[in-house]
């Protein structure tokens, strides 16, 4: 299984460390802790700009679930009085007009082997990063494995996490990183719901499952962020501040709706 995924991700290390390292290049003159975590900063806002065409074509579909407002209309009218049949109602409605949920993931999806692929990255840095020792992950070399190894903001290494130093500034940055990423979710989903046209927004039974999701997704990513080095919350948190972003920026696009 390891073969497996080694063979999977590792090309997906040159697609994570091209960018890394060319933005590192660019922050090079910063503090060397600093120049490291903008550059993580710079590699998630790069993967977002890269995965931007998947989200439009999720913009596109909203605005033809707009145009099936009369039909929905018409189904809650029918069965208004059962949400968990209206709600089944619904799905083949939107199915039938080629509308599929599970494509929307998809960009979730590659963020995730993203975030897999770069928490490896640090992992691998961390353990064999002797100077002069060899070392290489994609693009990056014991030179880079090194710098990355020792670089601090804030007091903690990029390479820590909470759970390994929880009585470290680590912990403080950690925490204030997961609380980030944290209040950005809550708003993104909020934000999503409200781009949905009216009579496609969660009610009734499906938003109290949908409520339950957003917790129990909430204390999930929460739990995994305590075992994240902080070079991977890094990441983790812009992205989520470049999803806020985007889908405000994207709703207010002219034709939107």
């Amino acid at each position: 299984m390891s073969d497996f995924l080694d063979a999977v991700l590792t090309p997906l290390d040159y697609v994570v460390s091209a960018p890394l390292l060319a933005w590192h290049k660019i922050f090079s003159a910063a503090d060397p802790g600093w120049a490291w975590a903008l550059a993580i900063v710079g590699t998630a806002v790069t993967i977002r700009i890269l995965l931007l065409p998947l989200y439009v074509q999720q913009l596109r579909t909203r605005r033809e679930l707009r145009k099936l407002e009369p039909q929905i209309k018409a189904l809650e009218q029918t069965y208004g009085h059962d949400r968990e049949l209206l709600a089944q109602e619904q799905m083949k409605l939107l199915k039938a007009v080629g509308f599929r949920p599970l494509i929307s993931l998809i960009p979730l999806l590659l963020l995730g082997l993203v975030l897999v692929v770069l928490a490896r990255m640090i992992d691998a840095v961390d353990k064999h990063a002797a100077p002069g020792e060899s070392f290489r992950r994609g693009f990056l070399t014991d030179g880079d494995a090194s710098s990355l190894s020792q670089a601090k903001v804030a007091g903690a290494r990029v390479a820590d996490s909470m759970v390994d130093h929880a009585d470290s500034d680590a912990a403080v940055l950690a925490a204030v990183l997961i609380a980030v990423m944290c209040v950005t979710h809550v708003i993104a989903q909020r934000q999503e719901a409200a781009q949905l046209p009216a009579p496609v927004m969660p009610t009734g039974v499906v938003e109290q499952k949908r409520q339950v999701t957003l917790y129990v997704l909430l204390v999930a990513m929460a739990a995994v962020s305590l075992v994240l080095s902080i070079g991977v919350l890094i990441f983790w948190a812009t992205s989520k501040l470049w999803t806020v972003g985007q889908q405000r920026l994207l709703r207010d696009e002219p034709g939107s709706g």
